[in-house]
């Protein structure tokens, strides 16, 4: 039973105990950046060792392939990251860690299918989740879904607030740590491949570019999570995934290139940076999927200098090259702002807003009754669901104990 009392402006939050976790891999399992022919596997373990990787289509790894192992050690706080590629498309796989002395549990994830392939795609998104506000039991509603994948939209940790406040790498590691000690988040985790990005909370409130933690906690994210890196930008977060012919998602790293807030805004304020900028709007150009999905994780309109609306001059640049080139349809998917919201841009893109999973909910929608804005929710946890099939796409709500809130279909006509 849950212990829980919340304060808005102030929280005290006592949680139940977690569920037990492995001594050997206390952090669990993850898969994540999953394609349509590769998926990177993720476990913490609790001393240096070799860690391998056992993955097949069996879900008892009966004839399973072994990867090459992969060291663990302090100077990536004990997390690897193993790269499984020859994979088949949109193929269920069953994966674990093994080391000498013991194996993890079994996780498994579907892979992409192949780029030319029409095949409908449902997802989960969501972001904001507070090591006070455990168990997060919203992970166990959405895991009940049975979604291809899950955009973990940033504030994966509030690395800045809580019980401890980090200001070291070990601390922010324990940060991570102590999110990963909720059961229903490790579970989840080994069971639907997760794309990740990061907003403000992984280093502090509202950070940019200027911040001086910057480097420790974008090293502490990286160690937490399956994203595959290039090793020609090992520090690049934004990324890109195809689904068939279905839908291309366009995953942004709004932090690490902006301009401070405070800026004056103008051609010369960014948020994305030159070069990612130039990625989205080339990649948007390019993609023929029925649908483009761009995860922001920060708003568009109406929420202040935190967000798109303090980079007007940019954003603004952005949605007229999708109405003027025709780049749609899109889809923004958003976290951050800790309520839901259906919005519809004037230059022709849709909106769509969620959370927070587990942290301060807002008593208002800050959005509510501005132009173009259809729904909104607050006061409550929530994680979005979309899935796209035969032409057309349905939104969905819900909160934590999986009611819905809202459900729109969408029409996707080029």
């Amino acid at each position: 039973m849950r212990a829980r009392l919340l304060l808005l402006g102030s929280v005290i939050v006592l949680a139940a105990p977690a569920a037990a976790q492995s001594p050997l891999f206390p952090d669990g399992i993850a898969s994540g950046d999953v394609t349509h022919q590769a998926a990177v596997i993720w476990t913490r373990t609790s001393l240096p060792t070799a860690v391998a990787v056992e993955i097949g289509t069996d879900p008892q790894l009966r004839g399973a392939r072994r990867l090459r192992p992969v060291r663990a050690t302090p100077v990536t706080g004990l997390a690897v990251r193993v790269d499984a590629d020859g994979l088949q498309p949109a193929q269920r796989y069953y994966y674990r860690a093994v080391v000498p002395g013991g194996r993890s549990e079994i996780g498994t994830f579907v892979t992409a299918p192949a780029p030319g392939a029409a095949a409908p795609l449902s997802l989960l998104w969501g972001a904001d989740t507070m090591d006070l506000f455990q168990p997060f039991r919203i992970f166990t509603a959405m895991q009940a879904r049975g979604a291809d994948l899950f955009l973990y939209l940033g504030d994966t940790v509030y690395a800045d607030l809580g019980l401890e406040r980090a200001t070291t790498l070990e601390e922010y590691r324990r940060k991570y740590r102590a999110n990963r000690a909720d059961a229903s988040l490790r579970t989840f985790l080994a069971r639907t491949a997760t794309w990740v990005t990061w907003d403000d909370h992984e280093v502090a409130n509202n950070f940019d570019r200027t911040h001086p933690r910057l480097a420790i906690g974008r090293q502490a994210f990286i160690e937490a999570w399956p994203i595959r890196l290039d090793p020609a930008q090992p520090t690049r977060l934004y990324r890109s995934l195809r689904w068939g012919r279905t839908a291309e998602i366009f995953i942004l790293d709004t932090r690490q290139y902006r301009n401070r807030a405070a800026t004056p805004d103008g051609p010369d304020k960014t948020m994305l940076g030159a070069e990612q900028k130039r990625w989205l709007l080339d990649g948007l150009a390019r993609s023929d999927a029925a649908v483009k999905i761009v995860a922001s994780t920060v708003i568009l309109r109406y929420h202040g200098r935190d967000s798109w609306g303090g980079y007007a001059h940019e954003r603004d640049e952005l949605l007229r090259a999708i109405r003027d080139r025709g780049l749609g349809p899109v889809i923004f998917l958003a976290g951050d702002v800790h309520y839901a919201a259906w919005i519809r841009h004037a230059e022709g893109p849709y909106e769509a807003v969620a959370g927070p999973l587990a942290a301060i909910p807002a008593r208002t929608a800050h959005v509510a009754g501005r132009p173009g804005v259809a729904w909104t929710a607050a006061g409550a946890f929530t994680y979005g669901w979309l899935r796209i099939a035969d032409g057309r796409a349905r939104v969905g709500w819900y909160d934590e104990e999986d009611r819905p809130l809202h459900e729109v279909d969408v029409p996707l006509i080029r």
